[in-house]
């Protein structure tokens, strides 16, 4: 069991730390919700939930939380409850720096989701590791690992080549460590590739992460060429509203000189990255 067994526990700490509690319900769930006393009204619900299951449920993501909050006439054990409960996921984050810049320190960079609830809920939904670390203060200490990235979505072994990064919100984290350390390369005297990015954001003034500190100090100090894309504010990058808009004409206009360039991106928290070297 991924259930602490054979101490006693708190309810909080149980619920907040070992289970998740947001997931959608499976049909398996709603049937177990069936098999309890409850009234004909509620039962109806239910039987309606399971026919239009991807709508109801899970297009709307009402997890089993949410259909004992709306239905309160459900006498489900707390045992039961548990049972249907996935353990809690294990989240992971990006790096955001470089080595170079403290071997023994990192920093991530993270999108804490605070957002109306599409399942109908008054109470909007939360995150909930990246609620978790926003609530965390200094000298708050949190258990955590290292895992090693794949090996394929490393900084080329020549500083040299050219990069081209393509990244939205958070997903800014592991582009961001990359160019920290052609930042900390150029500075040591070394000569390092040019480096584009492009960069998703809403508003320059809401989550263009970095763009009055690092992203700006290192666009000045030659390390690489900056587009970031406003989808709210398309007139402040070229009347593009996404990534994919800008990357169609920027790209043409890269130099000639580059006959090979390493392109990475990270559109997402969760960094599912594709590597090429282009001709």
């Amino acid at each position: 069991s991924s259930l602490p067994v054979g101490r006693q526990i708190a309810i909080f700490e149980l619920l907040s730390g070992y289970v998740e509690l947001s997931q959608p319900a499976t049909t398996r769930d709603i049937r177990a919700l069936l098999e309890c006393k409850s009234s004909e009204a509620t039962r109806a619900a239910l039987q309606k939930h399971l026919d239009s299951y991807n709508d109801e449920v899970l297009g709307r993501r009402r997890s089993v939380l949410d259909l004992l909050e709306e239905h309160p006439d459900i006498k489900l054990p707390f045992a039961t409850y548990l049972s249907l409960l996935p353990a809690m996921r294990i989240r992971q984050y990006s790096i955001s720096s470089s080595p170079l810049w403290n071997a023994q320190r990192v920093t991530l960079t993270i999108s804490v989701i605070d957002a109306p609830a599409i399942s109908g809920r008054k109470e909007p939904f939360l995150g909930v590791a990246s609620t978790y670390l926003a609530s965390l203060r200094p000298g708050d200490r949190v258990q955590m690992a290292v895992r090693a990235s794949s090996t394929a979505f490393h900084l080329p072994q020549d500083p040299r080549t050219p990069l081209v990064l393509f990244c939205a919100g958070s997903g800014l984290a592991p582009m961001r460590g990359f160019l920290q350390e052609r930042a900390l390369q150029k500075k040591a005297g070394r000569d390092v590739g040019r480096a584009v990015l492009f960069f998703g954001c809403r508003k320059p003034e809401e989550d263009y992460l970095y763009g009055d500190t690092d992203l700006r100090e290192w666009e000045e100090l030659g390390v690489v060429e900056l587009h970031p894309v406003f989808s709210r504010v398309p007139e402040k990058s070229e009347g593009c509203k996404y990534v994919q808009e800008y990357v169609a004409v920027s790209l043409l206009q890269l130099s000639d000189a580059d006959t090979s360039v390493v392109v990475c991106m990270s559109l997402s928290p969760y960094c599912n990255f594709l590597t090429l070297t282009l001709p």
